[in-house]
């Protein structure tokens, strides 16, 4: 017998219990349906699986290009979020000196380092001459007062802090009057010397800056009294020590006021 004539008889075969099967079962089961089907078919299904492989890999690559180019946006906004909360706090920094200390206030000043040693107390900040910042000019925060510029570079500028011992600062007791100089001391306190009473200094009492040295606006916070004066009636001028209401260690903005 003929391979071809094999191949109708077996052909012929499938198509009776096919339609036995249809006749009894009522559904042929889908495996041997695919087993009877014409081969011709088979090419056609072939492809289709591996078009629709290909379409489901591509859609993926899709999905995830798209998802990275989201992922992306979105760090960009965060970014430009956190960006424009910095300016914002700046600007309420800069603005808050405006109002309680001095209209002279126009810069402000990222503080990039802070002197290592004890004794000497002084700090960078991140702008200089490009930026508008000049010798001499006022370093504060709303809180109160911090130091002077002594030094200024284009990019950058450095500035002595009030606890400097060569830091010289005209106060008065807020709400009590009187005169005298503050001047920086190891561990970061303050010594009022020279001070002329007009009512007694008391624990407590904060110092402003008064008029004496020019450099500072009159009124700005400076320190708080931590401990009152032993007074001597022969002596017309008295000391005391303060601790400064800003913790230099601590900053990390600042605003600068034009020289008076």
């Amino acid at each position: 017998m003929s391979k071809v004539l094999r191949a109708w008889y077996l052909f012929l075969g499938l198509a009776v219990l096919t339609f036995v099967l249809t006749a009894f079962a009522g559904q042929v089961p889908y495996a041997l349906t695919s087993v009877v089907a014409n081969p011709v078919e088979l090419p056609a299904r072939v492809a289709a699986n591996v078009r629709g492989f290909a379409v489901g890999i591509t859609e993926r690559q899709d999905v995830r290009a798209e998802n990275e180019t989201l992922a992306t946006q979105v760090a960009q906004l965060e970014a430009t979020k956190r960006s424009l909360e910095l300016e914002n706090e700046r600007l309420n920094l800069l603005l808050g000196v405006r109002q309680t200390q001095s209209p002279g206030a126009n810069i402000t000043a990222p503080v990039t380092g802070l002197s290592p040693g004890a004794l000497i107390k002084e700090f960078s900040l991140g702008r200089g001459s490009r930026g508008g910042v000049r010798v001499d000019m006022p370093v504060t925060t709303p809180a109160g007062l911090v130091g002077l510029v002594t030094e200024v570079l284009p990019g950058s500028s450095r500035a002595r802090a009030i606890t400097d011992p060569q830091s010289r600062v005209g106060v008065s007791v807020r709400g009590r009057g009187g005169q005298g100089i503050a001047v920086g001391v190891p561990g970061g306190q303050l010594k009022v010397t020279n001070f002329i009473e007009e009512e007694p200094v008391e624990v407590g009492d904060l110092l402003e800056t008064s008029s004496r040295g020019g450099f500072f606006p009159r009124g700005v916070t400076v320190a708080r009294v931590t401990k009152a004066p032993e007074r001597n009636p022969n002596d017309l001028r008295v000391e005391f020590e303060a601790e400064p209401v800003v913790d230099t260690s601590t900053l990390l903005e600042v605003v600068l006021i034009e020289p008076q």
